[in-house]
């Protein structure tokens, strides 16, 4: 009896504080939507990417986007570009499939360890590690590259995007590189 009277005294002080909420409560639970809105996006760019999905792809970007490389070589800018680099992979690595087709091909993408910042009501900048493993033949899968993205992102029309991904490669399998992308 004991508990289930201490369960509904916690659960009318809950309620309360949730009927109750200040301003400054409210503004940590939008914070803190906005944080699982980028996390969310980062696994969606890494689902997109593994699908070799254009559409999907190009889709998580701003219209003016910008996806940096090592070294900060500009890889694409703009939807048109982030559009073609992604068909032009999908014809790579998942033999020519045709769009509609769902195929996840040689890679994956896993994305680990997120910090987000807010930095304005519409911007946010954050970075995340990436673990690209890719399918070895003959061996299986094993790891491309240990990596992260240093990110900065905006809100369009209430829907956070990525404005500019760079991309940074820490470490990885030349072998395997040298397989999977024929360089």
């Amino acid at each position: 009896m004991k508990t289930t009277v201490a369960c509904q005294s916690r659960l009318w002080s809950l309620l309360c504080l949730m009927l109750c909420a200040t301003p400054a409560w409210a503004d940590d639970q939008s914070e803190l939507l906005d944080r699982l809105q980028i996390m969310e996006l980062q696994s969606r760019y890494a689902l997109a990417h593994d699908l070799t999905d254009p559409a999907g792809y190009a889709a998580v970007f701003t219209a003016d986007a910008e996806l940096v490389g090592s070294g900060g070589k500009v890889l694409a800018k703009g939807t048109e570009q982030l559009r073609a680099m992604t068909a032009n992979d999908r014809k790579r690595l998942n033999g020519g499939l045709p769009e509609n087709v769902r195929s996840y091909g040689v890679m994956r993408h896993v994305v680990t360890n997120s910090v987000v910042d807010i930095t304005g009501r519409d911007t946010a900048t954050g970075q995340c590690y990436v673990l690209s493993i890719a399918n070895n033949k003959g061996h299986g899968p094993e790891i491309l590259s240990i990596g992260r993205y240093e990110d900065r992102y905006r809100k369009v029309n209430g829907k956070w995007l990525i404005a500019r991904r760079e991309i940074v490669s820490d470490m990885g399998n030349d072998a395997l590189a040298a397989q999977v992308f024929g360089k």
